[in-house]
């Protein structure tokens, strides 16, 4: 149907100017313009059907509301893309190998590999953070929770990388970069040969228990017999996706917002008290989630404007991470900032990360020690960002300290 009034006419104006943005080669360096125009515009449909919600209060109702806003399920049984009762009862065992006390007694080792994975650069003055250090430091800390060979480690990074530019994007337009069809046949082999590597692992420590992820998992699954060896294997999976991609893209988001504001940073290094809430500014400021994506499961409303069961939403938490409505001045990053830590890049509710502690400590680690042991820690070059709008990182940091 045509445009029957004026007003019409502009709103197509201004779908069409937002579409030209979205599509911009900007939009993957700096989303935050677009995302302003999504604070004004909640409800807004994409090309490809989405409803797109970014105020922080519509975000924390679809959150909040797990019977009106479900996942987009898929087949395999992960408790991240299931809806309840059936993702009540997954988490809660998974989550017994997650408990603080079990993050906290993986300090001392988080601690040994960063300032191993430092040693070896110490001397030279410069190093690429993030293949250097921010993608290492947490596939090695994986290798210890699933008790393997910090070799073994290695082999995670092309499937994370594989995961990555399967799930990166947020799909607001109808684009890919690449093609399809030799990804998704490339996603499949190296899936596979990641479910075989941890079956293979899954079936030692049965034979062989110890104070490991793996084992803690088997021992939930003996305890309620409901947890099934594939779910076992599908969480392993999960885990080591999440926890790895999110912790070093957001430790690399994290420091170049430090590397740029300096005052920042030297406020941090005067009052190493501040590294808490700085760190907790940086998940709000950059955060390595960007959006969620939601299915409608039954008709309702968000902030008066009503969804229909079957409609497809996206919530776009890096865009309610700097609501003006709930964040002063939101786009500066401010490591005094007294709410912080009421960003919403884990999540909210049912489905808030499971492994955020563990990704927080691996991150506040690594920053204090490269802040104590790199001193005058630089830009040595511009950052490179990797070509996702929905998980958000850097795809190259380069830095160089004084020696």
């Amino acid at each position: 149907m045509a445009p029957t009034s004026t007003s019409e006419y502009a709103l197509l104006d201004d779908d069409a100017r937002l579409c030209a943005m979205l599509a911009a080669n900007d939009f993957i360096r700096d989303p935050f313009p677009v995302y302003r125009e999504f604070l004004d515009r909640p409800g807004w449909r994409t090309p490809t059907g989405y409803r797109v919600f970014a105020r922080f209060g519509d975000v924390m109702a679809i959150l909040r509301d797990p019977a009106t806003f479900g996942q987009e399920t898929r087949a395999q049984p992960s408790f991240h893309q299931m809806n309840p009762p059936e993702h009540t009862r997954l988490r809660r065992l998974v989550s017994r190998a997650f408990t603080p006390r079990a993050v906290e007694r993986q300090r001392d080792h988080i601690s040994q590999i960063a300032g191993s994975l430092l040693d070896e650069v110490c001397d030279a003055g410069e190093m690429e953070v993030i293949d250097d250090f921010a993608s290492r430091l947490p596939a090695m800390v994986m290798s210890v929770l699933l008790g393997v060979p910090v070799d073994d480690g290695r082999r995670w990074r092309t499937y994370i990388e594989v995961m990555v530019a399967q799930r990166g994007l947020a799909h607001y337009l109808d684009r890919e970069p690449g093609d399809r069809e030799a990804r998704d046949q490339r996603r499949r082999i190296v899936s596979r040969e990641q479910a075989d590597f941890l079956h293979t692992l899954v079936q030692e420590h049965k034979a062989h228990r110890s104070d490991d992820v793996v084992s803690a998992l088997l021992d939930a699954r003996e305890e309620d017999q409901s947890l099934t060896d594939d779910e076992v294997l599908f969480s392993l999976l999960l885990l080591i996706g999440a926890g790895m991609h999110t912790t070093a893209g957001q430790f690399g988001n994290l420091l170049e917002a430090l590397l740029i504001h300096r005052d920042q940073l030297e406020l941090v290094r005067a009052r190493p008290e501040l590294l808490d809430n700085a760190i907790e500014e940086g998940f709000r400021y950059n955060g390595a989630l960007q959006a969620e994506h939601r299915v409608v499961r039954q008709d309702g409303a968000v902030g008066g404007i009503p969804v229909h069961a079957g409609e497809r939403v996206l919530i776009v938490n890096g865009a309610a991470n700097r609501d003006p409505q709930v964040f002063a001045d939101p786009d500066r990053f401010d490591v005094r900032r007294a709410n912080a830590r009421d960003h919403l890049t884990f999540g909210w509710g049912i489905h808030r990360c499971l492994g955020a502690p563990l990704a927080k400590l691996e991150i506040e680690t690594a920053t204090r020690l490269m802040l104590e042991r790199l001193p005058g820690i630089r830009l040595a070059g511009p950052p490179e960002q990797q070509p996702y709008d929905r998980l958000r990182g850097l795809q190259r940091l380069p830095v160089r300290w004084d020696v």
